[in-house]
């Protein structure tokens, strides 16, 4: 036989959970967590930038660990006073209503949780694995993403420029295929259009030139070759110059830069053809090395302009410029959570349209003035 569960013993632990639940069904404890989310959402918009405002504030357990109190503060809540109600239309509508506020809650926690959003760069035929952190050029994620949800790889497969959809035209369209084995996808993405794979959704940002450098040696024997990407640099006429350097401006560069030691600094510029597309001219800057740190000299010693295709000499070496492709950025996106989300705003528009209809229909009882029922 069972032994009697002792009297002594289970009501203090009654009462205990009695007060537990108290406390969590509080409506001041609700008001009280609103107020302080409220003033650290407002802090951490204000005086954090965005990506440290969910590096600090949003994406932290403590952040997370009060919207999940105030979840289950809803949810006791809700269960205390929704759940003892007689079911009709109107107290349907309101069930679907705070289950949805609830599951809204929980989404928002879990896809800070494990969200990732990277961005990737690519030249055309290039192919980056997914799920390696050093393919992204910079990336933010949930305390609990792991890379090795990204399976797979990620390749540009060709640049299409005044890509058409209908009449209307995108400008310019990446073709690119994303994935694992047989699970590979491939798709078009364009300024209106993305591409999803396996929760990873891959949207299209900037685009530029990349030149196909290739070095040979005194005797003409090719031992090197790379592809350099170009710069977009808006000029203050509206127009735009393409060469080495970063956003902030052209610069040249340590010249080679794998496998051979560098010699040179070289500044590469391009002047597109308009009549043919990836043909042009190629301007070009030669610089010396000072030191030992391969820091590059103010002067260069040698300049000069040649069409794409065509080669130039400097310090003893010969180099052309033999392809012109395009590189592309793109961001992609994990949010696991967004389905969650949108799913329940949709629950909860329709938990408020069932209970309005309710109050709306519902029929006056004789000596019932339904003005002010609640």
């Amino acid at each position: 036989m069972d032994k009697p569960v002792d009297a002594t013993t289970q009501k203090p632990l009654q009462k205990m959970f009695a007060k537990l639940y108290d406390f969590l069904a509080s409506a001041k404890l609700a008001l009280a967590l609103l107020i302080i989310i409220l003033v650290i959402c407002t802090g951490g918009a204000t005086f954090l930038s965005g990506e440290k405002a969910v590096k600090y504030v949003f994406s932290t357990l403590w952040f997370n660990a009060l919207l999940i109190l105030l979840v289950v503060n809803i949810a006791c809540c809700f269960s205390g006073r929704i759940l003892r109600r007689r079911l009709t239309i109107i107290s349907l509508g309101m069930i679907l209503f705070h289950i949805s506020f609830v599951t809204i809650l929980l989404g928002v926690v879990y896809n800070s949780l494990f969200y990732f959003r990277g961005t990737i760069r690519l030249t055309e035929g290039e192919t980056l694995r997914s799920g390696d952190a050093s393919s992204y050029d910079k990336f933010e994620h949930g305390r609990f993403f792991s890379f090795l949800r990204v399976r797979g790889e990620t390749k540009l497969i060709t640049v299409h420029h005044g890509y058409k959809v209908g009449t209307e035209n995108k400008r310019a369209a990446y073709e690119i295929e994303v994935g694992n084995g047989g699970e590979k996808k491939t798709g078009i993405i364009y300024v209106t259009h993305n591409l999803s794979h396996k929760g990873f959704t891959y949207y299209p940002e900037v685009e530029g030139y990349s030149l196909f450098v290739m070095l040979a040696n005194a005797s003409g024997r090719d031992i090197y070759g790379a592809h350099i990407p170009l710069q977009s640099l808006k000029q203050k006429d509206g127009s735009f110059i393409y060469a080495t350097g970063s956003k902030e401006g052209a610069s040249p560069f340590p010249f080679p830069q794998e496998h051979i030691q560098p010699f040179m600094g070289l500044l590469l510029g391009f002047v597109p053809s308009v009549a043919m597309d990836r043909t042009g001219l190629v301007n070009y800057k030669a610089y010396p090395l000072v030191g030992d740190g391969f820091k590059i000299g103010d002067e260069a010693i040698l300049e000069g302009q040649v069409k794409s295709g065509e080669s130039f000499s400097a310090f003893n070496h010969s180099m052309a410029v033999r392809e012109i492709r395009y590189w592309v950025t793109m961001t992609v996106r994990h949010e696991p959570g967004k389905p969650i989300v949108l799913t329940s705003l949709c629950v909860c528009l329709l938990g408020m349209t069932i209970t309005t209809a309710g109050r709306m229909f519902r029929r006056k009882e004789p000596g019932q003035d339904n003005s002010k029922v609640p």
